[in-house]
């Protein structure tokens, strides 16, 4: 994440807007995985989220406060 920030705010004039960390939300439940007919297949992002399996937020979430 700090590579991929360093790089948009080195775009010249300001251009570089933000970046976007897809799905920090996204946990593992019950019956929710990667193949809607098995309910056993796992999430593979599941360890990337933000949120613990608590619905609680996880130290990582402080990365976002770095500026």
């Amino acid at each position: 994440m700090n590579d991929v920030t360093s790089i948009v705010e080195a775009v010249p004039n300001g251009r570089g807007l933000g970046v976007f960390y897809w799905e920090a939300t996204w946990t593992a439940v019950s019956g929710n995985g990667w193949d809607p007919t098995d309910a056993s297949s796992g999430n593979g992002w599941e360890n990337q989220a933000l949120f613990g399996y608590d619905d609680a937020a996880l130290s990582s979430m402080a990365w976002f406060s770095h500026r």
